[in-house]
């Protein structure tokens, strides 16, 4: 295959595929369908929030209805959508329901891929090619890394269905029958480094893993992913654990932020949202704001005061503390209550 590409934070690749492709645009809506499901791999990730719970998040948003993730979805002007879990196809109908949503919303060109824990069949995999599915990643349980029959037999009947299909699992141990299914069928593999979370934390201690001294990434994942699984004659990506916040948080974020930020908001180089707030006497303040001919697209009410532009809100602090308002500078996430990550007071 060969053109092996290495970028800034260890992502590398010879092949990329288009569900990846948004993905690290940031222009990929990461659809968590359910917390369900049935295997309990030591390395899974979930955080206690959502493990065993079916619950649905669209990005960071937990959402109760199938409009909910199409707003997500416009907010980051999303290229494509991920569907993940648990396992995904706990819940069949509600994903078909889903891609054809998401189809009918942002056209037959939405990128729509899916994960998926189990090796479905051929009427299930039809059902998903004719909901609008363009791509599935399977994800079989460790006690299947050792036969590339079953593997390779559903990577198969994927491509005959038009889909185009791979593996995505943890760089845990060398998986020749992995390689070999990926080899037979010609398909793709995402190799992802084993990654702590605060509920996997124990079991992969227990097996042996540490984690790094920074980051969350378990110590000797990547040489195993170097070594055993990126093969010249296969299509592979291997997918460090800090891509995830070095680069698909962050330009979701800023995707997000670009759509949403009012007239008055700065955008962070890491997509937060920066602006100042007034709050006490909010009459007097609009009078004062008046009264220096502040242009009114530069500030708004809020719930607690007035939102406004952070650099006229430091020219013209003075005025307003005289007053008795509380002024600040606020950085925070760009979505409605957003967290806060730096609150300064004037």
């Amino acid at each position: 295959m060969g053109n092996w590409q290495e970028d800034e934070v260890g992502s590398v690749y010879n092949y990329l595929s288009p569900g990846c492709r948004i993905c690290r645009q940031g222009a990929g809506l990461v659809l968590f369908v359910t917390g369900r499901c049935e295997r309990s791999c030591f390395y899974c990730p979930l955080s206690q929030e959502r493990r065993g719970q079916d619950i649905v998040f669209a990005d960071e948003m937990r959402v109760e209805k199938i409009s909910d993730i199409l707003e997500e979805g416009r907010a980051i002007d999303a290229l494509g959508t991920g569907i993940t879990g648990g396992e995904p196809l706990a819940k069949l109908d509600y994903v078909l329901e889903c891609i054809r949503s998401l189809k009918a919303a942002f056209g037959r060109e939405h990128h729509i891929h899916l994960y998926t824990g189990m090796l479905p069949g051929w009427e299930t995999m039809q059902k998903l090619r004719q909901a609008g599915l363009d791509e599935i990643r399977f994800h079989p349980p460790l006690e299947q890394w050792f036969d590339p029959g079953p593997l390779t037999r559903a990577l198969r009947e994927a491509k005959s269905l038009g889909l185009l299909a791979g593996v995505e699992i943890p760089a845990i141990k060398m998986a020749p029958a992995i390689v070999q299914a990926i080899r037979d069928a010609d398909a793709f593999l995402n190799i992802n480094e084993l990654e702590f979370s605060e509920t996997n934390y124990a079991a992969l201690a227990a097996e042996g893993f540490m984690p790094e001294e920074l980051g969350c990434g378990a110590l000797g994942s990547e040489e195993i992913a170097r070594q055993h699984f990126l093969k010249e004659d296969i299509r592979a990506h291997y997918c460090p654990s800090r891509f995830k916040d070095a680069v698909q948080l962050r330009e979701r974020l800023l995707r997000r932020a670009r759509r949403t930020a009012r007239s008055f908001d700065c955008i962070g180089p890491e997509g937060t949202i920066i602006h100042g707030t007034i709050e006490g006497d909010c009459g007097a303040a609009l009078r004062i704001l008046g009264d220096l001919g502040v242009p009114s697209e530069m500030y708004c009410r809020s719930e607690r005061g007035i939102d406004i532009a952070a650099a006229i809100l430091e020219d013209i602090a003075e005025d307003l503390k005289r007053i008795g308002c509380a002024l600040c500078l606020v950085e925070r996430y760009p979505f409605q209550g957003g967290i806060v990550v730096e609150r300064i007071h004037l």
